[in-house]
């Protein structure tokens, strides 16, 4: 524009001392050329007139088109390439931040994490950014089909978070860089205390290795808690969905506390509500599944009027309060029964 400019007031003056025409019809004269409006009412006439005109508007002109272009198409693939290789600041609002991803299987893992992400109602239309120096030349194609996008920093450095506008976040997760190392709890408790300092405001997930801790996670700052799982990632999306399902999902993982226990019974001819009311009022446990009889199919918590035909139950107990397969039998036998008179 300053060259333009430039350009533009040579002229005038040249169409002033060449054209003895006055600074507004100089003005006119230029601005009608430049624009190739051309109307006619005032040209050049003299040989320096008309010289002055090639050489600042013609020439001039098309040396600021091309100009123009080259900036603008350079300007274009630089910002392309600062996006691929994440270098561009892309000032979102109400996104998932992903942090800090696993040493191990990095693109693998953040590609399910972002499948299951996708695949839940509450977050499937939520834009996701990673916070990553592990992808200098950019996302894998896997995550870039996928809309992802990506910030090419570390998440302990302030200025990496405030980049990927971490304050605005919706919902974060940091992960822990090492699923069985407790020494990495230390780097993702001071990602998070970053992030509070900082001013985030959305809901902090962070993965905790050491149970031991979990209080001083939740102290730092952090919202939900999990235990690193690699193979499911699930159970952070089901953490963020429905806060409280990771307690849920962590203590039937593992030995203690509740447990899903397998009971070689054959049910048949009672309702799944009847079967589960029975189950529940003696102190059994909660029944969530069965496998069909004769076939190898199991059915997830069906509907309560569902007709049970069954060699396999599976309930929900507390530690230590498994029962013998037969006193399970005995205690449906009476339902069942009752079923089938009715029928």
């Amino acid at each position: 524009m300053l060259v333009v400019l430039l350009l533009a007031a040579l002229h005038i003056a040249a169409m002033v001392i060449f054209e003895k025409l006055t600074p507004f019809q100089g003005l006119w004269l230029t601005l009608t050329t430049m624009t190739t409006v051309g109307y006619g009412d005032y040209s050049a006439e003299s040989v320096p007139g008309r010289i002055s005109t090639i050489v600042l508007v013609f020439l001039g002109g098309i040396w600021i088109a091309f100009q123009s272009a080259a900036t603008f198409f350079e300007h274009r693939m630089e910002r392309r390439e600062r996006m691929r290789e994440g270098r561009w600041r892309w000032n979102m609002d109400g996104h998932i931040l992903l942090l800090n991803p696993p040493s191990r299987q990095a693109p693998a893992y953040l590609a399910r994490l972002v499948r299951e992400f996708r695949a839940s109602h509450r977050f499937r239309q939520v834009p996701v950014q990673i916070v990553s120096s592990d992808f200098p030349d950019g996302l894998p194609d896997e995550l870039g089909e996928m809309s992802v996008i990506h910030f090419s920093g570390e998440a302990w450095e302030d200025g990496s978070l405030r980049a990927a506008n971490a304050a605005e976040a919706d919902v974060i997760v940091v992960l822990a860089a090492d699923d069985v190392d407790p020494s990495t709890d230390g780097r993702t408790l001071d990602i998070v205390d970053r992030l509070r300092t900082i001013g985030a405001k959305g809901r902090i997930l962070a993965e905790c290795v050491d149970d031991a801790n979990r209080p001083r996670f939740k102290r730092f700052g952090a919202d939900v808690i999990v235990r690193p799982m690699r193979g499911y990632p699930e159970m952070i999306v089901r953490a963020l969905a429905a806060p409280g399902a990771e307690a849920i999902l962590e203590d039937m993982f593992t030995s203690r506390g509740d447990e899903v226990w397998r009971y070689d019974v054959a049910v048949s001819g009672c309702t799944w509500g009847e079967l589960a009311s029975t189950l529940i009022s003696a102190n059994i446990g909660v029944p969530i599944a069965y496998r069909g009889s004769g076939e190898n199919r199991m059915r997830i918590n069906p509907e309560s009027a569902t007709v049970v035909d069954a060699d396999k139950l599976f309930v929900l107990v507390r530690e230590g309060n498994a029962r013998p397969d037969a006193e399970i039998a005995m205690l449906l036998k009476p339902i069942c029964a009752k079923l089938k008179t009715q029928e």
